[in-house]
C-alpha cells in the first residue's frame, strides 16, 4: 500500500466530473493505488480482490480499467514484479502503473475548492469578504460588561467644571466624595475638621 498513491487518487487524480461513471472510475483507481509502490508502479490486484473493494461486478471492473487507461490515469506495467510473487502463470493478474504525474488542472483545483463546504470560521470570512472581526459583514467581537467596576467608564465634569481629581491618600476622604467632604479630622471622636490641604487646598484654613 502506498500513501503518496493513495493520496493522489484521492486528491489530484483528474478524472473529469461530468462523466457518468467519475465515481467507479475513482473507486477503481483508488484500488490500484492501494496495491502499487510509492511511484505509482507495479499495481497488480486481481480482479477478484477489486471487486470485493469496490462492491462492483467483473465487467464494471474490466470496463473501469479500459476508461482509467484511455484518460492516461493507468497504463500497463512491467511484468517482473508480479512473476517473481506469482509463479503461476494462470493466475497472474495485470500489471499496472498509475500516472501519478497526471494533476488536477489549477482551475479545476480552484473549481473543487470553491465548491466545498467552509471548514473553517476564518475560510468562511474569507469567503464572504469578510474581517476576521467579523462574519457577514456583522461584528463579533463581544462588548465589555459595565458591571465590573475595571470596565466602567470613567466618570466625566459636567460641562464648565473641571474634573474630580483623585483623593490624596492622606485624608478620610473616597474618590466619589466631592472636594468638600475631603477634610482631616483634628480630634477621635471626628467632632472637629479641616478641609483636606492637599484635595481642598481652595478651603484649606478653615475650621468647622
Amino acid at each position: 500500500m502506498s500513501i503518496e498513491a493513495i493520496n493522489w487518487a484521492l486528491n489530484h487524480a483528474p478524472i473529469p466530473t461530468n462523466r457518468k461513471d467519475a465515481s467507479t472510475l475513482a473507486i477503481t483507481l483508488i484500488a490500484l493505488a492501494n496495491h502499487s509502490g510509492p511511484d505509482g508502479r507495479d499495481a497488480f490486484p486481481s480482479v477478484e480482490r477489486m471487486m470485493r473493494y469496490t462492491r462492483l461486478s467483473r465487467r464494471t471492473i474490466q470496463r473501469s480499467l479500459r476508461s482509467l487507461e484511455e484518460l492516461g490515469l493507468i497504463r500497463s506495467g512491467n511484468t517482473r514484479v508480479r512473476d517473481a510473487k506469482i509463479p503461476e502463470a494462470n493466475s497472474r493478474p495485470q500489471v499496472y502503473n498509475l500516472v501519478l504525474s497526471a494533476k488536477l488542472s489549477t482551475a479545476s483545483d480552484q473549481e473543487r475548492q470553491d465548491d466545498a463546504p467552509p471548514t473553517s470560521t476564518g475560510r468562511h470570512q474569507e469567503r464572504l469578504g469578510a474581517s476576521a472581526a467579523t462574519v457577514g459583514g456583522v461584528t463579533t467581537t463581544p462588548k465589555p460588561s459595565f458591571n465590573r467596576p475595571r470596565n466602567r467608564p470613567a466618570p466625566s465634569a459636567p460641562e464648565g467644571h473641571s474634573a474630580v481629581p483623585p483623593v490624596c491618600g492622606q485624608c478620610d476622604a473616597r474618590d466619589s466624595d466631592p472636594t468638600s467632604a475631603r477634610v482631616v479630622w483634628l480630634d477621635d471622636d471626628h467632632t472637629s475638621s479641616t478641609p483636606c490641604p492637599r484635595c481642598a487646598p481652595q478651603r484649606n484654613g478653615g475650621v468647622r
